[in-house]
Order: structure tokens, then sequence, then C-alpha cells
């Protein structure tokens, strides 16, 4: 189960001699942190969802193939009364809920039954170990779905807590959401190719509101934004810092190239995309819009390229 990071400190509770400011910035980071977990846990629920919706798929294929067993295995029921009498017929029956582990014994007193019949019969048993088995599955998966959808919501609660906490820290520092710029950068010409489609897409968001768990059009939060960026582009990546991270290739800082994501802190809470000449394009945190930076503006963690 995702761990999750403690939660911030009552703006009450900081250091002594911080400056609104920087417990502003503090605050700040540590709401990221618990804004991509909870990007982290949304992504694991869309997986949930897949694989119930795959298994969903499975689940209707077993019933029909069940369907045609238990018909086969109706029509053999019938073939062996009427050339063996009841006894054959009341094993036959059984055999209709047997599991894999019966089969053996049961097929013991059907010894005068033939090679097919037998696989009818085994074809049978083996469909309604793997529809139970089956059945099963999904319930466990409906629970996980569940209780990721509480977290979810209990994760939801805090963070719109903890923004209106910061939206008052702000108010009480006189800071403002800047405006959009009026002209925003021109992108350099990268030519043709994922990678600048991808920075295109950042530039033109520039100005655009930290929304967290946003991921377009009107908001964006980190991993959010690059993973938009890069949809533009073909590839699609999952909206959290640290699993962009384990999907991208590894690259050196002298290999960094336009389109090449950058990972911040020790954890992987922070990611940006780079853009050239020393610059990335990043939604920085709640209250800051989509902007252009220096690449070095917080601790560097690694470098990656979408594939």
């Amino acid at each position: 189960m995702l761990a999750l990071a403690p939660a911030p400190r009552p703006a009450g509770a900081e250091p002594p001699g911080k400056t609104t400011e920087q417990q502003l910035a503090a605050a700040a980071e540590q709401l990221e942190i618990v804004i991509e977990q909870y990007n982290d846990l949304h992504e694991e629920l869309r997986g949930t969802r897949v694989r119930a919706a795959e298994l969903d798929r499975d689940l209707a294929a077993l019933a029909e193939t069940m369907t045609v067993h238990r018909e086969e295995a109706a029509r053999l029921a019938a073939q062996v009364y009427r050339g063996h009498g009841a006894q054959p017929l009341a094993a036959v029956s059984a055999l209709l809920t047997a599991t894999t582990g019966d089969l053996l014994g049961s097929l013991l007193m059907l010894n005068r039954l033939s090679r097919d019949q037998r696989r009818v019969i085994s074809q049978l048993a083996v469909t309604h170990d793997q529809l139970s088995v089956a059945r099963a599955a999904a319930r466990a998966l409906d629970e996980q779905q569940r209780a990721q959808e509480r977290q979810l919501a209990t994760r939801k609660q805090h963070i719109e807590g903890e923004i209106s906490r910061l939206s008052r820290l702000r108010d009480a520092a006189g800071e403002r959401e800047p405006a959009p710029p009026r002209t925003a950068p021109r992108p350099p010409d990268l030519g043709s190719g994922a990678a600048a489609a991808a920075v295109r897409f950042a530039y033109a968001q520039l100005g655009k509101r930290y929304q967290w768990g946003g991921e377009g059009p009107d908001g964006y939060d980190c991993s959010g934004l690059t993973a938009a960026a890069w949809r533009a582009g073909g590839v699609q990546l999952p909206h959290n810092a640290a699993r962009q991270w384990r999907v991208v290739k590894r690259i050196s800082r002298a290999e960094r190239q336009p389109g090449d994501l950058i990972f911040y802190y020790a954890d992987i809470h922070h990611v940006a995309i780079y853009v050239g000449n020393g610059n990335i394009i990043h939604a920085p945190r709640s209250g800051k819009p989509v902007q252009l930076e220096d690449v070095n503006y917080q601790p560097i963690h690694s470098y990656g390229r979408p594939t």
C-alpha cells in the first residue's frame, strides 16, 4: 500500500525566525509531496480499473465456455442414462459442480465412459475451477478499488484544506498569483518529432494556473504538465513524477536535450521539461503559474528521456 508523507505542519508550528515567504515556500513544497502521492494513488487506481475491466472480459468468456461445457455434459448424461442406467448418471450430475481435485475419484465411478466423454467432463471441471478463481480475483479487485477510492477522498480533503491554508498565508504576505505574460516567449525551432512537439506544447501553457491533479487544458500540476506535453508528442506518461522517472530512459546532464525531463529532490516529487539554454518549463506549486525558469532552481535528482 502507498506510504503517505506526514502532513505539512500547521502555520503555528513553523520553526521560529522564518519569514512568511519562507513558511509559504516550505508549506507549498510539503503540499507538493502530498499531491504527487495523490497522483501516484490515482495512477494505481487507474491500473486497478484496467485490470478489473480485463477480468470482467475474462469472466464473461469463462461463463460462456462454462455454458458450452455444461450443455455437453448434459448431453453426455442423457447418453449415459440411456446406455448404462441411473448410477453413472448420478456421477455425471455430480461432476457438473465438481472441482479439479474431485475429478479423479469421480472418474473412477465412470469406467465405462469413452475417452471423449471423459474429456467433456474434465473440461467442465477445469472451467468451473477457473471461473471460481476469476470470481474471487474480481471480488478482491473490487475491494482494492473501494479502498483506493476512500484513500483518494481522504487525500483530496487534506489537500484542499492545505491549499486554503496556503491561500491565507499568501494573503498575509501580500502575495498574488502573477498575471499571464502579455507576450509569451517563443519556443526554439526544434523541427519535427515528439520532443519538439512536447516543447512547443509546454511553451503554449506558459501563464496557466497551477491546479493540483491537473493535466489540462486549463491548469496543471508538475507531472500533469509533463505528461500532457509528451502526450502532444504521441508518448503516454503516467501522471506522477516518480512513475515518470521509472519509465523514461536515463541520461546524463551532458546528454540532455530539449524535451527531456528533469527530476528534482531526493524523493522525486517534482518534474519539469527541459527546453534548452539552461531553462525548464514547469508548474512550480500552488499559487505559481506555469513558468519558464532556470534548470537549477532546486536540487536536481536526475535526467530522463521519454521514448
